[in-house]
């Protein structure tokens, strides 16, 4: 693993040195999947790989393109300059220049961006002119070493930090002095410990085994690990590690596989699971942490291999089983597949909420702004009690095919949608008849969570990015999803496994409605839970409109069980009372959640909760700030995250998000702790002068009133102290809750 350099930097000027400089002033714009140009700056490899002009988003693109990963789909300078990509810095290392070439730097792409900055920057505090392109579909220029002094000449305050404050002077001076010098590598050697490297050779003899039925449950596992930060702790630090594919075995150097997918066929050859260091540094957004330690290994033998199941047939990568994993895994009972992802379901549901497909809006607004999510028992999920449940429904469970057209895109539309008629046909008759549950489902049919798991989550949304946290965070958000086990295998693999974002439009689309179905039958199940004569309503609510109910009601009419409710109300709003039945309930899990979720200081609960008709100062609110509570020394004392949920009279579509928007009741919660990857302000405020804080909010209403404002008490782009504060923020993170993960303030607003 890379370490943050952040993390050990001293507080001094002279304890600051290049990789501190790139992690905490670059890397926080330049570190994930849609880093402008594809400019990755989190190691030197993607450094010296340079930059492109070829988005790795593209929503017009009709056909599936060339895979651009870093360490994965290039292995050299030569092999990114055939991918098209540019050098940003020369390219020779830096052993091999001399006094006379090291001049030469001065022609660079990086250096001409980084010196210009001081000279061109806009004054300290000052909104950037409205016409300063930010947006994160913005046209890139990505200037080459031929055209960069054009680009510069034309643009002069698009040098780097984009749009941000100036570099400290001292920074400034070191970054300068560091690419005079010849770019040194500033990557350190990993030196595992002897304690982590016996760790990795038992974890790597694990997924190795050589009997049909441990490579099976190795398949199974690497396709459901390969996106995570995989943790090995020596009980001193911890180092994360991806798992590959390999060539070679544990003897050998690794030599991943470079597929497109972690189902693709890995050739005919012989291939070895392997554990192998994260070379870049950690950023929220991509950094979702899977821990192996012994008590998984224990859990894992438990749940795969205390059965006397069988595997008769080597395992086939054939394209089929790309689209249907409840065949591909069909000898694994479900029971040990479900246990296995409930044990780490915040990790599951963040690889999608975190994951590529998890960017943009149209992505995003197949969910609403604010949801709880919780699990369906094992011991009342069909699925897993009833062998043939599943295996009568594998074929209603077809995932959408990972290459499309565009001109298959109708048929298969119509293909998808008569399967999940079919399959939610199959499923009310089932759990109607059944006589585990023809009586209903009682509150104990709703998973309560064990051992290290957490059983509730919180999802959400911030317009064009989204997160997740532990339990059920505030009061009465709009809908709720209870998923099971076909649901929650069919997410993970349409939105993790199948999705490919170098993929066509066709491919996307589809992935995205099929989602649509899947959020619907989470919403249904958790509907299924309260009295019959209530459901219909309650859904007609959460889908406003006559397009919408038609969508919900005669393209998916059996979407609600059709069972009687087996739990008790004593209350008119059954919805919340049910929610409140699944929160306070005792959990048998031993882990406790992080701290997020505590209380919010008493000045600020006025400002949450109003609907956006009594709160003007909501419209102009981004999705996601942070007000950070700091004493009269400058230390912070508390973060609270101010969201905005914004209101949709229904999230079935696509396109036209915008027409079912109803902004007068939009709401804000506030939550005690950092969250989310893309924060889109900050709001630095003494504790002393909190209350004088929430008073003058409440007082905004019109633009002027919200400019002076922040202009009292916001960090803006410009603000020379922005990168103090994000240091700070980072370094209480990281004392809170030991995350030393990076946020991206690619999407920081200009308020």
């Amino acid at each position: 693993m890379i370490e943050n350099a952040w993390a050990d930097a001293t507080q001094t000027p002279e304890g600051t040195d290049v990789k501190r400089i790139l992690d905490t002033r670059c890397v926080v714009c330049h570190g994930c999947y849609d880093a402008p140009c594809q400019l990755k700056l989190g190691s030197f490899q993607g450094l010296m790989r340079g930059a492109t002009s070829q988005p790795i988003y593209n929503p017009s693109r009709l056909s599936e393109d060339v895979t651009t990963r870093l360490f994965i789909d290039g292995r050299s300078i030569t092999d990114w300059r055939k991918l098209g990509f540019h050098e940003v810095i020369t390219a020779a290392s830096s052993s091999q220049k001399s006094a006379n070439n090291k001049a030469n730097n001065g022609d660079d792409v990086l250096y001409k961006l980084v010196v210009q900055k001081p000279h061109k920057s806009f004054s300290s505090g000052d909104r950037l002119p409205k016409d300063f392109p930010l947006d994160i579909n913005r046209d890139l220029s990505c200037a080459t070493r031929i055209d960069v002094d054009t680009f510069l000449d034309q643009n002069p305050m698009a040098a780097m930090p984009y749009g941000m404050a100036p570099l400290p002077r001292q920074e400034q001076r070191q970054l300068e002095r560091w690419i005079k010098q010849g770019y040194p590598d500033f990557d350190p050697i990993i030196n595992l410990p002897s304690n982590v490297t016996a760790q990795i050779e038992q974890w790597e003899r694990f997924f190795n085994q050589s009997s049909l039925r441990e490579k099976l449950v190795a398949r199974y596992l690497y396709e459901h690990l390969f996106l995570g930060n995989l943790a090995i702790t020596d009980h001193e630090k911890t180092y994360y590690f991806r798992l590959i594919r390999s060539s070679t075995p544990a003897a050998c150097t690794p030599n991943e596989i470079a597929t497109r997918r972690p189902n693709d066929d890995p050739g005919d050859k012989p291939f070895y699971y392997r554990l192998i260091p994260i070379r870049e540094t950690l950023l929220d957004k991509t950094h979702i942490v899977y821990s192996l330690d012994r008590q998984r290994l224990t859990r894992w033998r438990s749940l795969f291999f205390s059965g006397d199941w069988r595997v008769t047939e080597p395992m086939s990568y054939a394209t089929k089983n790309e689209s249907n994993p409840f065949s591909t895994f069909s000898a694994i009972p479900a029971d040990a597949r479900y246990r296995f992802m409930l044990d780490n379901v915040h990790f599951f549901i963040e690889s999608f909420i975190k994951g590529p497909v998890c960017r943009g809006q149209v992505a995003l607004n197949v969910i609403n702004d604010y949801f709880f999510v919780a699990f369906l028992a094992p011991e009342y999920d069909l699925s897993v009690v009833d062998k043939t449940y599943l295996q009568d429904a594998i074929p209603f469970l077809d995932l959408p095919p990972t290459t499309a057209g565009p001109l298959d895109f109708a048929g298969l539309w119509h293909e998808g949608l008569h399967a999940h008629r079919g399959y939610l046909e199959y499923r009310d008759n089932t759990y109607r008849t059944h006589a585990l549950t023809r009586q209903g489902l009682p509150i104990g049919a709703i998973w309560k969570g064990e051992n290290q798991s957490t059983a509730l989550l919180t999802v959400f949304r911030h317009f064009d990015s989204a997160s997740v946290s532990e339990g059920f965070i505030g009061q009465s958000p709009k809908t709720a999803w209870i998923i099971d086990y076909p649901t929650l295998e069919r997410i993970y693999y349409d939105l993790v496994v199948n999705f490919d974002v170098f993929g066509s439009v066709s491919h996307q689309i589809l992935t995205r409605m099929y989602m649509d179905y899947l959020r619907m039958e989470s919403e249904g199940l958790f509907l299924s839970f309260l009295p019959a004569a209530d459901r219909e309503p309650i859904l007609k609510r959460w889908y406003r409109g006559a397009l919408a109910q038609a969508k919900v009601f005669y393209g998916h009419s059996k979407l609600l069980v059709d069972a009687p409710a087996a739990i008790r109300y004593e209350s008119r709003d059954v919805k919340n009372e049910l929610i409140e039945m699944i929160r306070v309930r005792p959990s048998p899990a031993l882990r406790k959640a992080p701290p997020i979720g505590g209380d919010v200081p008493t000045v600020l609960e006025n400002l949450s909760g109003l609907p956006a008709k009594q709160a003007p100062w909501l419209r102009y609110l981004p999705e996601l700030s942070y007000v950070v509570i700091h004493n009269e020394d400058g230390e912070i004392e508390k973060v609270v995250s101010m969201i905005i949920n914004k209101a949709h009279s229904n999230v079935s579509f696509i396109f036209g998000e915008d027409d079912r928007r109803i902004p007068e009741e939009d709401t804000m919660i506030l939550v005690d702790g950092v969250l989310g990857s893309y924060p889109n302000f900050i709001f630095w405020v003494e504790r002393k002068k909190l209350r004088q804080f929430a008073d003058e909010t409440e007082k905004i209403k019109d633009q002027a009133g919200m400019a002076q404002w922040v202009g009292v008490y916001g960090i803006r782009r410009t603000d020379r102290r922005i990168w103090a504060v994000l240091d700070k923020l980072h370094q209480y993170r990281w004392r809170m809750s030991g995350d030393e993960s990076l946020l991206d303030v690619s999407r920081y607003d200009n308020l």
